[in-house]
Parts: C-alpha cells; structure tokens; sequence
C-alpha cells in the first residue's frame, strides 16, 4: 500500500499528493506593497478606533460611573471595565487614566465601611489587582504600572485550621493603605499592608511589606531602602557665579 501511495504522489495524487498541495498553499502569500496595506492598515486602526469610542460613550464610561460614589471629570478607560467585586465605597479624582483588565475587591464580608480612593491625575495600568478590606487611598499624579496588587489585608488567615475551615480574616487583620502623591510604583510590584509616601518608586517585581518613607526608591523581595531621591535644591545665583568662576593659581 505505501508504495501505491508514493507511485500516486508522483503524480500529484492520493494523500502524499495532497500534503504536498497543502505546502505549497500555504507558502502563498500576498505582495507586501507597502503603500496599499499601509492604507489598509490605518483603515482598521480607525475603525477600531471608533469601535472603541463608540463602546466608551455609549457603555463602558455610563456604567463605571454608576458603580462609583464619585467619578470626575476626563476619566479615560482605555479597555474593559474593571471588574469590581465588593460593595465598598469607590471615589475617582479628575484626569484619571484607567487601564483595561482590573480587578478591584472593595469590600469583604468583614468590612464595615471599606473604600477605595482615588486621586487626581492618576494612572492604573493593565491588570492591576486592589483588594480593600478597610480603605486603600492613592493620592494625586500616582503612576502604577501593569500588573500590580495592593492588599490592605492578608486574603486568608494565617492560622492552618482557620484556612481548613475556610474561616474569613478579621478585621484586625487589615491595615489601611495611601500611596502618597506623585509615586511612581513600577510593574509586577506587590504592595502588602503598608503604605509609600509622597514621591517615592517602587522597582518593577518589588514585595513591599512595611511602609516606605517618602522620596525614597525601594526593590527587592522584601522591598529595602535603595537611595533617597529627593530632589536637589538649586543652589543660590550667587554661589553658583562663584563656582563657574576660575580659582586663582
């Protein structure tokens, strides 16, 4: 039989015949002229444009909106809804800039008055995760990039027979969370019951478990104390002629 099989390829027939059509289909390919795709590339793009637009306006922007206490103005949603679980408090500040995929829990079932807080100016990239048992307030101009969590609490209990149990965490547990003004908090950055002051960076794949002072850079797992970042002041006019000026031999 399998030589039936190679006396048929040759000629173009039976099943090895036909793989070999298959091949040669598939090295088909359409002249890449730049000119013309480039058209027909834009034309996509603005049509998704307007898609997405379209859906914002009329569905997307209505709808988080009504699912927060305080929303302001120029909000952006660059994708998908966040998804939020919880029935907590929700405020978000002016110029807000969210990106697509989040996850937001405000509110366990040992909350009593948990919110999320939201600050001017501020953006949330892809695939953030924020989990509120208590509060959690980010403040104005705070940059958080994809792939970020903050947790004011510990999800579950620490204790073996609690988990077993699939008992809830207290209350106790939680601790609030503010991430101070002007933060930049960098991707896959994980932020565990502690709060970052005001113009401090926290490095991409950072585990923050304590609080970190402001105008500092922190990294590492668990997150420690790089160097300060604190802008320096200018110096005075005066002493700054005097530097430029040449020191007598």
């Amino acid at each position: 039989m399998i030589k039936h099989w190679i006396n048929e390829a040759r000629f173009g027939r039976g099943l090895l015949g036909m793989r070999a059509v298959r091949r040669a289909l598939r090295e088909l390919r359409l002249p890449a002229i730049r000119p013309l795709w480039a058209v027909v590339g834009a034309s996509v793009r603005g049509v998704e444009g307007l898609l997405h637009g379209l859906a914002t306006f009329c569905y997307r922007d209505p709808v988080f909106r009504s699912r927060c206490d305080r929303a302001g103005r120029r909000l952006v949603l660059e994708g998908q809804i966040p998804q939020v679980i919880g029935d907590g408090r929700i405020e978000v500040g002016d110029d807000v800039r969210i990106g697509t995929r989040n996850t937001w829990v405000v509110g366990l079932k040992i909350s009593t008055d948990p919110a999320l807080l939201i600050g001017d100016r501020t953006s949330i990239n892809y695939q953030t995760i924020i989990s509120v048992a208590r509060r959690v307030t980010i403040g104005n101009d705070v940059m958080i990039a994809g792939n970020t969590q903050i947790f004011d609490n510990p999800s579950h209990p620490v204790s073996p027979a609690r988990r077993l149990a699939h008992d809830s965490i207290a209350l106790d547990d939680a601790r609030e969370v503010t991430i101070g003004d002007n933060v930049w908090i960098g991707s896959n950055a994980l932020i565990l019951r502690a709060s970052v002051g005001a113009n401090s960076i926290v490095a991409a794949g950072s585990v923050v478990t304590k609080d970190v002072p402001a105008n500092t850079l922190v990294a590492g797992n668990p997150a420690r104390v790089i160097r300060d970042i604190s802008d320096q002041a200018p110096l005075p006019l005066a002493e700054r002629a005097s530097l430029a000026e040449p020191t007598p031999s």
